[in-house]
């Protein structure tokens, strides 16, 4: 008997006493679909292949769910989903290209502008990742995928190129942060609108897709790499623009990339709204005619109709509708309380808020040791005798062979996953529990050679755990409040990254150990969150 296993009580007999606690939320979420809901054994036989339970008492939005799962599967994969998987998966590009190229620079553009001092731009840049993750999470789930897919590159490469052309410390903060409020929002929604397009059979591509993590902290490696060593000022001595336009460059090459990743999206690739956002925003009709596009254009059998999406009855009424509103005022009193609905969601049964407590956990604490270690640990081996790099090339050369090696641990993870006795709670322990020993082995680095050996490998291994949490977070939130679910669980991340400035300011002046130990210690109980976390999609249940 699975954690996820409901239980039809006109067919079996349960044993109290034999129900643990998930399988007892489980079954009084059974009985109370079964109450009201005068439905025949093969209506309620849904359940046993979707994880229908954390979309609440919206039993009608379950049928319907369903049946666009059976509908993408019947189609299989084709030539559209291999195009989203790319462009999706630039998404995640981004977001870890503006993370390394805004570290790159930043020693640079305060020599520049500012001189020293406390990292404020790096704050500034937490808050923008932050700030985006609510605009564009929470909008997701209001507006529609589709909006925020389609516009957070191309505003955050908009806001790039003017970032590289500022002449002031003010200003370069000002568009960075608007830059990053954009690539921010990005993430929340690429994942999953991958994910709601996506055949069951190839779900493990979810995890696979974070391998673009990697690509893009090797791009941004290579652009650093490329310009800042021969274009940049040693000190902040006498230190003109002129003779420091690396990080500029640097700024300008990346836009240009996010640029171009933006018009592919909007004019080769033309994303649909996703049926399974349409469905939760009563828009049967358009789902049914999206999956029927899909269909038609690469000549795949699709025996799903309009009829029996209507047939599963009305969902209920907690969605936003801009329809309704003819004011401004009234439209945000409306976005506000339909937000507020969706948060409730997440928190609707006590296996959904345990779910949901233990994934935010997850990424609180990941948020706050990956970034706090990253920034500490070369202030630590240079306090203890080491060098990992005298030389600007050398420190660029190693981050990009460590990056580079990094694109092959979400491969892995999207390996593992397919293991049975493994699935995606076991790849993300195994994942924390390898990043925790690479990272407390890390701490004996001394040269150059060392740094690039443990550092490949410790990208390698926590890239494994990023990848499945990246992944799996979507798969258990429920449709209605799926971006919001993983927006809030990006600000945990992003709020925690925060202190890494903090770590830095200090861990600058004292060299203690204390910051890595307590790090790779709280990377380890990550392991704990993913042993008691209880949905496991791959075995035999398709994501929502």
């Amino acid at each position: 008997m699975t954690e996820i296993q409901t239980f039809n009580l006109q067919e079996k007999k349960v044993d109290d006493d034999s129900i643990n606690s998930n399988e007892r939320d489980l079954f009084e979420y059974d009985q109370e679909n079964n109450s009201s809901n005068d439905l025949s054994s093969d209506d309620k036989s849904y359940s046993d292949d979707d994880l229908t339970i954390v979309e609440g008492s919206d039993y009608a939005l379950g049928r319907k769910v369903h049946l666009i799962n059976n509908a993408l599967d019947e189609i299989g994969f084709t030539w559209y989903h291999a195009q989203l998987f790319c462009i999706a998966g630039f998404g995640y590009s981004v977001d870890s290209q503006m993370a390394m190229i805004q570290s790159a620079v930043k020693t640079y553009v305060d020599y520049q502008m500012k001189g020293g001092g406390y990292p404020v731009a790096t704050e500034i840049y937490f808050g923008g990742l932050i700030l985006g993750s609510i605009l564009f999470g929470f909008g997701a789930d209001l507006i529609g995928r589709k909006l925020a897919f389609n516009s957070s590159l191309l505003l955050s490469a908009t806001f790039g190129f003017f970032t590289g052309g500022t002449s002031s410390y003010a200003m370069y903060s000002i568009f960075m942060f608007l830059s990053t409020v954009s690539a921010g929002g990005n993430l929340a929604t690429d994942v999953a609108v991958f994910m709601e397009y996506l055949p069951s059979k190839y779900q493990y591509l979810n995890t696979s897709m974070a391998a673009w993590w990697g690509v893009g902290q090797t791009i941004a490696s290579l652009i650093s790499w490329a310009f800042i060593p021969n274009n940049s000022c040693s000190s902040a001595e006498n230190c003109h623009s002129s003779i420091n336009r690396g990080w500029r460059y640097c700024w300008y090459t990346n836009s240009g990339i996010v640029m171009g990743a933006a018009l592919i999206r909007l004019f080769v690739l033309q994303l649909d709204e996703t049926p399974k956002f349409l469905v939760s925003t009563g828009r049967d009709k358009e789902a049914y005619e999206t999956i029927m596009k899909i269909s038609r254009k690469y000549n795949r059998p699709c025996s799903l109709t309009l009829e029996q999406l209507l047939e599963c009855g009305e969902i209920e009424p907690t969605y936003y509708d801009p329809k309704k509103y003819t004011t401004f005022k009234n439209a945000l009193k409306e976005l506000w309380k339909t937000t507020l609905v969706n948060i409730k969601i997440l928190f609707s049964k006590k296996v959904v808020i345990r779910s949901t407590i233990l994934i935010m956990f997850s990424w609180l604490f990941i948020g706050i040791s990956y970034s706090v270690f990253y920034n500490f640990l070369y202030i630590y081996i240079a306090s203890h005798g080491g060098s990992t790099g005298s030389t600007p090339y050398l420190v660029y050369r190693n981050s990009t062979i460590a990056n580079f090696v990094g694109i092959f641990g979400p491969i892995l993870g999207g390996y593992l996953i397919l293991i049975p006795k493994v699935g995606r709670r076991g790849t993300m322990i195994f994942g924390s529990l390898a990043g925790m020993a690479i990272l407390f082995g890390y701490t004996t680095v001394r040269t150059p050679s060392g740094d690039a050996g443990f550092g490949a490998a410790t990208y390698f291994f926590i890239n494994i755990y990023y990848a499945c949490l990246y992944a799996y977070t979507p798969e258990v939130f429920p449709t209605k409040a799926r971006t919001t679910g993983v927006a809030l669980c990006l600000v945990a991340d992003r709020i925690s990254s925060a202190f890494a400035p903090v770590t830095y300011w200090y861990g600058e002046k004292s060299g203690s150990s204390v910051p890595i130990w307590v790090c790779g210690a709280i990377i380890g109980c990550l392991s704990i969150f993913a042993f008691f976390m209880p949905f496991e999609p791959g075995k035999g249940k398709r994501s929502v």
